[in-house]
């Protein structure tokens, strides 16, 4: 599919970026509707919908640990009307496939880093543990008797707790899920006895007591859970793997489109209002420029590279 600079040229572009958006705009999200990336991509997709006085419609596109949104985002036309808020989690996915790049102008357009989150060691109200310490003695007691759900095979929180299980000297079953929300889902319901999942999606049943927070990947504590441990103070520092969530577009945007929506999504972001709405669902708002994306995504494929080889850690089929 042709760029603007080829459908409009150069006058006709700077005027068609000027009225941008001047229709519903489709954002994917690539996970099921109640993951953490959903819940927190709608919070952003609203957001940027208001700054715009235009629709931002939300496209869950789950499967195959978020490829099969990628891969929608992929085919779109460049012209800002489609949009992907997506997390690490696809990131990481992509980079062990080695299938997209995620470089300016190759296979996605970089827009912007909205936030970063930690992820929480999670495990069902049943199981008899209250601390790391009781859960790695349990697995040692009962080998292979614990299972744990995960967003997919090769995304985030499967290799955390891959990391986490390598570490501590456990082992547990991976049962994989078509996204975060159905591994709580089950989480929930005790299909499963431990998880990593990210706070928006959980701090709710957190609080409930229906779920177990045992450890967070941040350096500090969280202020929304100042009794729970991080890896860190733990004695696992390899283990504090957190999370981002970014804004990408098709490759070949308009750098003067690009700029445009990063500025409105950076703005939007800083206000006083959606700082605390952003802050209250247990996430860090950042909202950096395209460059500056761009080049954390280079510094994060070599460090996913070197967890993956160090721990040999391999995606599932």
């Amino acid at each position: 599919m042709g760029t603007w600079a080829a459908l409009f040229g150069g006058p006709a572009l700077s005027e068609a970026v000027q009225d941008y958006p001047s229709k519903p705009v489709r954002w994917i999200i690539p996970t099921s509707p109640g993951a953490g990336t959903d819940v927190t991509g709608r919070l952003f997709g609203l957001m940027a919908g208001e700054s715009w006085k235009q629709a931002v419609v939300a496209d869950n596109k789950p499967g195959a640990s978020g490829m099969l949104g990628l891969d929608a985002l992929a085919s779109a036309t460049p012209d800002g009307y489609t949009l992907m808020f997506m997390s690490v989690s696809q990131f990481i996915d992509a980079t062990l496939l080695n299938k997209y790049t995620f470089e300016a102008n190759k296979d996605f357009t970089p827009i912007s880093l909205l936030a970063s989150t930690p992820l929480i060691l999670l495990a069902h109200a049943d199981v008899p543990v209250i601390n790391v310490a009781q859960l790695i003695a349990l697995a040692k007691k009962q080998p292979q008797a614990l299972n744990y759900g995960s967003g997919g095979s090769g995304g985030l929180t499967h290799l955390a707790m891959e990391v986490f299980l390598k570490k501590a000297g456990i082992e547990a079953t991976h049962i994989p899920y078509k996204g975060s929300g159905p591994a709580v889902v089950d989480l929930l319901a005790g299909r499963v006895q431990l998880a990593y999942s990210t706070p928006p999606a959980v701090l709710q049943h957190i609080k409930s007591g229906r779920l177990k927070a045992l450890a967070v990947t941040t350096e500090t504590r969280m202020a929304s859970l100042p009794d729970v441990p991080t890896m860190n103070e733990l004695g696992y520092p390899a283990a504090s793997i957190s999370t981002w969530y970014g804004l990408f577009g098709p490759a070949h945007m308009p750098a003067e489109l690009v700029e445009k929506i990063s500025r409105t999504v950076r703005t939007t972001t800083r206000t006083a209002v959606n700082k605390d709405k952003i802050t209250l669902s247990g996430i860090d708002p950042v909202a950096n420029t395209p460059a500056e994306f761009a080049q954390l995504l280079g510094r994060e494929r070599q460090q996913i590279n070197a967890i993956v080889k160090a721990i040999g850690f391999k995606k599932e089929q």
